[in-house]
């Protein structure tokens, strides 16, 4: 028995079709799916082999997906949109895997309230600038305030650096995943600002994205992405023990900790598209006026049927 299915999987890794999937950044338990998939050998199992490769930013792997380059890319739900409007990129999202904002709002102790940000220097950082702007603006109306009563600041690396050493009083694009729980370590009363509860509708954080023009390997990528999924919700330890397998250094406490935040937020159902939600964060950006072109046809579709 264990001969056979040792060929097997001997004889579907010959087969399996060579995809490339640009991640968003280094590889962290946000692409937990990804990585158990390949590890646990799920990804052979449905014709696959699958590299994974990391990105300085979801930018670099929706140009790479658009041009043919790589077959899928992660992304989120607000990047890419713009992208798809704004640059014309041939993209269509096909998977969700966590479908709400992870990013936020973190200030120091002594603001109380997003009025109290008036003068106020905020960090940022952001692959999609567009977004960014406007999520600080959305939140600020709040208040009757505006971008120009605040300084922006661009930070290229170091968020929780900038924001320890009092460089900037507020951090925006953070996510409560990471930068939140470090800087909380430290300095545990900050002030913590989430989206969806200042005036942002919610929007799917971790998505899929492949060409318009090349969809013959998504529903075996979204199969085995299910499947993945699946297990984590089973069985969170096992998967703990292949994502460590197939990045050994992220064996951390705290990843570990992050790890099992995302296995409670990793969605049900990968492929399903809620059309509702979609069309209101749309309209929503639309609306901003920051979309230079109309939203395409078919920008989002359930990569499952």
């Amino acid at each position: 028995m264990r001969l056979l299915i040792a060929l097997f999987f001997l004889i579907t890794s010959a087969t399996a079709k060579p995809i490339k999937i640009y991640l968003d950044w280094f590889v962290n338990p946000h692409h937990a799916a990804l990585v158990v998939a390949q590890q646990a050998g799920i990804f052979d199992k449905h014709g696959l082999q699958v590299t994974l490769i990391a990105a300085g930013g979801s930018e670099e792997g929706s140009r790479q997906v658009a041009a043919g380059a790589a077959d899928f890319a992660i992304s989120k739900q607000s990047a890419h949109l713009i992208r798809c409007c704004n640059q014309d990129m041939p993209l269509v999202r096909i998977a969700t895997l966590i479908n709400k904002p992870l990013e936020c709002l973190i200030a120091s102790e002594e603001i109380t309230s997003l009025s109290d940000l008036k003068g106020k220097r905020i960090g940022y950082t952001s692959s999609s600038v567009e977004f960014a702007h406007l999520s600080l603006a959305t939140m600020l109306a709040k208040v009757g305030l505006k971008l120009t009563d605040v300084t922006l600041v661009p930070i290229t690396s170091g968020m929780v650096s900038a924001f320890m050493t009092k460089n900037v009083d507020a951090l925006l694009s953070a996510y409560r995943t990471y930068e939140l729980d470090d800087i909380r370590q430290y300095r545990p009363n900050v002030k913590t600002f989430y989206y969806e509860e200042n005036g942002i509708p919610s929007y799917d954080q971790v998505i899929v994205v492949a060409n318009r023009a090349h969809l013959e390997d998504a529903k075996k990528l979204v199969a085995a992405l299910q499947e993945s999924v699946d297990l984590i919700h089973y069985s969170p330890e096992q998967a703990w023990s292949y994502y460590t397998k197939g990045a050994p250094e992220q064996n951390t406490p705290q990843n570990k900790m992050v790890f099992m935040t995302v296995a409670n937020l990793l969605v049900q159902d990968i492929g399903y598209l809620p059309l509702q939600r979609y069309n209101e964060f749309a309209a929503f950006v639309m609306a901003s006026g920051i979309l230079k072109a109309e939203i395409p046809q078919g920008y989002a579709v359930d990569g499952a049927s």
